[in-house]
């Protein structure tokens, strides 16, 4: 296994913990489906809202680059997946960048008490954002305050759920 596709399992492995512990079903594709990894949903109502089995679409990033800054976490996508992750869709399309440690080997801890994924994920909400011409990359910038936890997710599906903005 090359170390971008040991980085993608354990960005997915962090999703799925996430969404486990909610008590949320995680459904991959396949294939690449317009640039979307995963969906996860709730299969009830979540806070006051009036829809029920809300869900979000995924694209999953994970890396061991330094793109966390005090205020945000930069990523850079190439313009045809930013378009694709931009249009607009009754499920919103969630950017979710995993920052690992310099060192992918130190991402996972195992004792007989903790399995730890070292450092977090950030999701943006990229539907609807605006449109891009004559570049050949976008770069995302993510506020840092958008952790994708337990607590993050739990709170994304309820607003969805709520019919509310992300």
């Amino acid at each position: 296994m090359t170390p971008n596709q040991q980085q993608e399992e354990i960005g997915k492995a962090y999703v799925h913990a996430v969404a486990a512990a909610c008590g949320f079903a995680v459904g991959q594709w396949s294939q690449d489906q317009g640039c979307i990894d995963v969906t996860i949903s709730a299969d009830r109502v979540l806070g006051q809202g009036p829809y029920s089995k809300p869900k979000v679409d995924l694209q999953l990033k994970a890396t061991t680059q330094d793109v966390v800054n005090e205020e945000h976490v930069a990523w850079s996508l190439d313009i045809t997946h930013y378009d694709k992750l931009r249009a607009n869709a009754r499920v919103p399309h969630l950017l979710v960048v995993l920052a690992l440690p310099d060192d992918a080997q130190d991402s996972v801890t195992h004792t007989i008490d903790a399995l730890i994924i070292r450092k977090c994920a950030y999701w943006v909400n990229m539907t609807g954002m605006p449109e891009v011409t004559g570049q050949a990359s976008k770069t995302v910038h993510i506020p840092r305050a958008q952790v994708l936890s337990p607590e993050g997710l739990t709170q994304i599906l309820t607003r969805v759920s709520e019919g509310a903005t992300l």
